[in-house]
């Protein structure tokens, strides 16, 4: 794997829905991601829900989550 298609874990979440919310903003973006449980339906994954995102696009990904959390 080349480093640029290394993937990251940008945040971790305590809720599968506050982690679906952010997922789905940064695809409105065209920025793919990943959870890593993204298809267990409890309600209350065991150590959180892992964001992950290819490291080339973490500055922009954090970027649109800023803005997002801004007022």
């Amino acid at each position: 794997m080349e480093t640029r298609d290394k993937t990251i874990v940008l945040h971790v979440y305590s809720e599968m829905s506050e982690a679906k919310m952010i997922q789905d903003r940064l695809a409105e973006n065209g920025i793919v991601s990943f959870l890593n449980d993204e298809n267990v339906l409890g309600l209350d994954p065991v150590g959180g829900v892992e964001l992950r995102l290819f490291e080339k696009d973490m500055e922009a990904a954090e970027k649109i989550i800023r803005e997002g959390t801004k007022g």
